[in-house]
């Protein structure tokens, strides 16, 4: 007996949705500065990115998609983690702090020209 698809209904467009696939379009000159990073972590950087600004997420699954973004970048280390997951269970849900964000934010900006603020 075979078994029927799940349907799952988002609240999405699906052109929101094509855009967050593809991932956020970076300039050739941005990612030839980041010559550390290989074109596999470059890939992923430009579909968080994507899903970030596409994906309809609350505050929490936005600073999710930061901290990964952090920890890929290495802008947030061990200490910072144990920081993060200490509030977490103090509060019972994921965030970063103000300063956390702007960071994160601010690299972007300043490093591959992807500025979250404008949307």
């Amino acid at each position: 007996m075979s078994e029927r698809p799940i349907v799952v209904r988002i609240d999405m467009l699906d052109t929101d949705y094509a855009k967050m696939v593809e991932g956020e379009p970076i300039a050739q000159e941005r990612w030839e500065r980041l010559e550390a990073l290989d074109p596999y972590t470059l890939d992923r950087l430009r579909k968080q990115i994507s899903r970030y600004r596409h994906g309809r997420l609350e505050q929490e699954g936005k600073d999710n998609i930061l901290c990964d973004i952090g920890l890929t970048v290495e802008l947030l280390n061990q200490a910072d983690m144990e920081d993060i997951r200490y509030r977490v269970r103090e509060v019972g849900y994921f965030y970063l702090t103000i300063s956390e964000r702007e960071q994160i934010v601010n690299w972007l900006k300043d490093e591959l020209a992807v500025d979250l603020r404008a949307q």
